[in-house]
């Protein structure tokens, strides 16, 4: 077994919010077409200061902000699989083999070269460095976000297409081709079953206690729920929500800090919401797109709102910034 082996309403263009640290309001550099440029402006390990987004306020999660919602489009942002955000304001994917940052003001940056042409799942450990699902060769990889260096955690997994990462320390990957999902120590590769039996697992996300982790479905029509017993150890894995029929590609999968889910359905450009109990799902949004595999709640860090969640548009390089009027759940570099 692979588990066993040594170690993926328009609005007008979006606002840009000025810089806390210089000040700019536009880009410092111009972005090519091949999505790499060099910027010196402000190197990489010159972080601005985060702001974990917990005001205080207490949320009322009897109480959700009214659908459809509004969104902005945000241009030039890659086509890849996955995205997520790192400590410092960037927007990190996987682009022409390279682990690629960018952040809202034109700075760029490389994090780790010599990726596959396909990958789907790109996320941050608590630690601060990286996990991809590299789907042409059937592995997770580690990348030291220090070094840039990178060590195949698992291998022979069969289209990983979905990872997932917790505050433990640990990295989640959705084998897709066998119905499974793994739970792994991404330094020690040792690892845990999680759930099987699945249809095409494709997309996973941790409840806001991380007791829950969420599994999509691609072309079942299912979010399944597996609940935590212990740090590596779940119960069997029951179905949340079903549509009516077989659905449009279910992909990306999300939370939000009241526990909803919200999947994407990648080929229809729509966005639905589920309550934690499974029993309302409600379209959030119909988006002018047929590829939305991904997308992520911002971290509060460089102009990426907690408030917003950014849905990849892989068709054509596109963000689009969905207001959401409710924050999403903790990032794992949010204190």
């Amino acid at each position: 077994m692979w588990w066993a082996l040594a170690f993926a309403c328009q609005r007008p263009a979006a606002d840009e919010t000025p810089d806390p640290t210089s000040g700019r309001t536009t880009p410092p550099t111009t972005v090519v077409d091949s999505g790499v440029v060099t910027d010196t402006a402000r190197p990489r390990d010159t972080a601005r200061p985060a702001d974990s987004g917990d005001t205080g306020v207490a949320v009322d999660c009897t109480v959700l902000p009214p659908l459809p919602v509004t969104y902005d489009t945000l241009q030039g942002w890659g086509t890849a699989e996955d995205f997520d955000f790192d400590g410092a304001g960037y927007h990190v994917s996987v682009q022409q083999g390279n682990l690629f940052g960018r952040d809202r003001y034109g700075a760029v940056s490389i994090l780790a070269v010599g990726f596959s042409s396909f990958t789907a799942g790109t996320r941050a450990l608590s630690t601060g460095d990286w996990v991809v699902a590299d789907a042409n060769n059937g592995a997770l990889i580690l990348v030291d976000a220090a070094t840039g260096g990178q060590s195949v955690v698992s291998s022979g997994v069969s289209y990983p297409n979905g990872v997932e990462t917790d505050r433990l320390g640990y990295a989640f990957v959705a084998d897709n081709g066998t119905g499974q999902v793994r739970q792994v120590d991404p330094y020690s590769a040792q690892n845990w079953p999680v759930a099987s039996g699945l249809t095409s697992s494709n997309g996973l996300i941790l409840s806001p206690d991380e007791q829950t982790l969420y599994v999509g479905s691609f072309g079942a029509g299912k979010v399944w729920a597996v609940p935590r017993l212990t740090d590596t150890t779940w119960g069997p894995a029951t179905v949340l929500w079903e549509t009516s029929g077989i659905d449009g590609g279910f992909d990306g999968i999300n939370v939000d800090v009241c526990g909803n889910v919200y999947i994407t359905e990648y080929i229809q450009g729509k966005v639905w919401r589920v309550t934690p109990d499974g029993l309302h799902g409600d379209l959030v949004v119909d988006l002018p797109s047929s590829w939305i595999p991904n997308m992520r709640w911002g971290n509060d860090v460089g102009g990426w709102s907690s408030d917003i969640l950014y849905v990849s548009d892989r068709d054509q390089g596109r963000l689009f910034a969905l207001h959401m009027g409710i924050a999403g759940k903790k990032h794992v570099l949010t204190p």
